[in-house]
Order: structure tokens, then C-alpha cells, then sequence
């Protein structure tokens, strides 16, 4: 069986040096919204979960601006702490958006072939062993494509990550073609897996040369590193315009590294089942505390939602930070003792 590393991304939103240097690059629009940004003191329980669920796991990279947890454990084996002037090429940073965290991921030295990214939001929830991400070399995924998505447009939102995703598309479709992809692995686009409407808009697009939008998945993400090189190889340019300092539209994102690894069929087909999504607000509460313990979800995102009132996230973050306490009271190897 292959090394699997997990890399999770973290920031201090609460760090003064951070703040200072977000306001210093972005004087016209200061830090006020912290809904991208906030921590809400659940972080150290993504790492009980690793070490309960995953023990099996090689690595864990932590990935930061330089600040750091100060209830990590720097001194366990496990853990590798990255820093973004470790692997990001200084003509970034700083950067505060995720999208260049992301892309360049594949210059972390020593990171394994295989590896699963987390967002600091997504929770392993269950048991689960090595081959629930990688099966015959491959990274399990499904590819579920999607006929319908339109990019979207809000004025607090903007686009949202819906333009970016066509981005990708467009790019894919310049180094692919969808028939011969097809041609070359038909069991990965027109198997059971697919069973339902997935396998219908498969049928519906018989025959095309071009990708469509994948279906979006806002969990863990089994990648393999050489990707990340074969792309930076092929698109350097575009990948270049896309690693700003802050967000901007029409851009590349993480999911191209996903959707070439569909387009060249180096995926293993399956539908990971009991993926449980929430957005922080009160009315989910009763829902996630019961998936918590109850354990049939293998992985759970608490997304942040900006558009909730305060009370209602404080509601919500008192009864699940204390459901996380309950699930996961002990420290682990990757924490301090207190």
C-alpha cells in the first residue's frame, strides 16, 4: 500500500501580525467580514478525529502563514508544520487567498504522491481505512457531470465559485477531449456507479468532445502531486495570473487538479456515500450533533455561513463545540498536553 499524507490549511484570523499585514495589502477593503477567515475554536478536533479514524495516515501537514496553533505539538512525528514561504514562490506572498495556497501545494517538499487536502472545516467522522481515498494507485472520485451548472452572481458573493469551475472546464477542454477519454476507460463514464441521473446526463453527453461542470463536493479531496507538476508544466501562465494576493474572478481554483485527473482517467470511479454538508446556523444544530455521534456520516464540513445572525452562530458553536468535546475529550498526538 502507497504512503498517504493529509494537508489541511489553517489561519489565525484573531493574529494581529496577520491583521496588519491583510490591511496593509488591502487598505480599500480592511478585514471586517471574518466569515472566510474566523476560527472557531474546533480546529484541534479535526486532529482527535485524524488520530481516532485515521491512525493509519503517514503524514499530516499543517499548513500556516508562519503562526501556528499554540496547542500543537511541534515535536510529534507525525506532523510536518509548513509555512507559506516553505513551498510558495515569494513573488506570492503574502497571500491571503486560498487559491494560491492551493495550487502551488504540489511544491511542498517531501509531501507524498498520494495525498488527501482538507479545508479546516471537513471532519472525519467514522472509521474509515486507506483505500475510502486511493484504490489501485488511484484517488476514488466520483464523476458526476453536470449539465445544468451556470455560473452565478450575487452582490455579496459575486460569482462565487461558479466561474472559476467553468474556468476549469475551459482549460481541461483545451488539453482533452472528452470522446477520447471516454474511448479510452468507457466502464469509468458509463458504469453502475453512475446508476440514476449521473449515468442519464453521462448518456446525454454520448459522443461530445468537450467537458462539462462536475458535480461539487465540498469534502476531502484525494489528489496525487505529480498532477499539480504536469499542469504548472502545461498552463504555467494562466496558473501564474491565478496565484494572486487576494481572490479575483476568472481564475483557475484547486478543482482543475481534480478534473484532470478525470480527464485522464487516473481516478478509481466510486460514490463515497454518507457525505454530510452543514452551514453554521441554529436551525442545523440538532441535525449535526446527532451525525456526530451517531457516526454514519465517514465525513463532515461545517461550513461558516456569513449571512447568519450572531446569535445564531453563537448558538450553534456553544452546542457543537461542546458536542466535539464530548466525542473527542482526549488530547492527541498531535496536541500539547495540557
Amino acid at each position: 500500500m502507497e504512503k498517504i499524507d493529509f494537508v489541511v490549511p489553517w489561519v489565525d484570523d484573531n493574529d494581529p501580525a496577520w491583521i496588519e499585514s491583510y490591511n496593509h495589502y488591502r487598505p480599500e477593503k480592511p478585514k471586517t467580514d471574518s466569515a472566510r477567515f474566523r476560527d472557531w475554536g474546533i480546529f484541534r478536533y479535526w486532529f482527535r478525529s485524524v488520530e481516532r479514524y485515521a491512525p493509519w495516515v503517514n503524514k499530516v501537514y499543517l499548513i500556516t502563514n508562519g503562526t501556528f496553533p499554540q496547542w500543537i505539538n511541534p515535536h510529534c512525528e507525525k506532523l510536518v508544520l509548513v509555512k507559506h514561504s516553505d513551498y510558495i514562490p515569494e513573488k506570492y506572498l503574502p497571500t491571503f487567498n486560498s487559491k494560491t495556497i492551493e495550487l502551488n501545494l504540489g511544491r511542498i517538499k517531501e509531501l507524498s504522491e498520494h495525498f488527501v487536502y482538507f479545508n479546516d472545516d471537513t471532519f472525519i467522522n467514522a472509521p474509515i481505512t486507506p483505500d475510502y481515498y486511493f484504490r489501485e494507485g488511484l484517488p476514488c472520485d466520483y464523476n458526476f457531470e453536470s449539465i445544468f451548472r451556470k455560473p452565478s452572481y450575487s452582490a455579496d458573493n459575486r460569482f462565487g465559485v461558479d466561474l472559476d469551475m467553468h474556468c476549469d472546464v475551459a482549460v481541461l477542454n483545451s488539453h482533452f477531449s472528452r470522446k477520447a477519454t471516454v474511448k479510452q476507460a468507457w466502464k469509468k463514464w458509463y458504469g453502475l456507479h453512475l446508476w440514476g441521473k449521473p449515468l442519464l446526463f453521462s448518456l446525454i453527453l454520448l459522443g461530445r468532445s468537450k467537458f462539462e461542470t462536475f458535480t461539487l463536493f465540498h469534502h476531502e479531496q484525494p489528489m496525487l502531486k505529480s498532477i499539480f507538476h504536469e499542469i504548472w508544466e502545461k498552463e504555467e501562465a494562466i496558473l501564474d495570473e491565478s496565484c494572486s494576493r487576494f481572490r479575483k474572478d476568472a481564475s483557475l481554483n484547486q478543482y482543475i487538479i481534480r478534473y484532470w485527473q478525470f480527464a485522464s482517467n487516473r481516478f478509481y470511479p466510486i460514490k463515497r456515500k454518507g457525505l454530510a454538508y452543514y452551514y453554521y446556523n441554529k436551525a442545523i444544530t440538532d441535525d449535526l450533533i446527532k451525525n456526530l455521534h451517531e457516526e454514519q456520516c465517514p465525513s463532515i464540513c461545517i461550513n461558516d455561513c456569513p449571512y447568519c445572525s450572531e446569535e445564531d452562530l453563537e448558538y450553534a458553536m456553544t452546542h457543537i463545540r461542546q458536542a466535539f468535546e464530548e466525542k473527542f475529550p482526549n488530547v492527541s498526538m498531535y496536541e500539547k498536553e495540557p
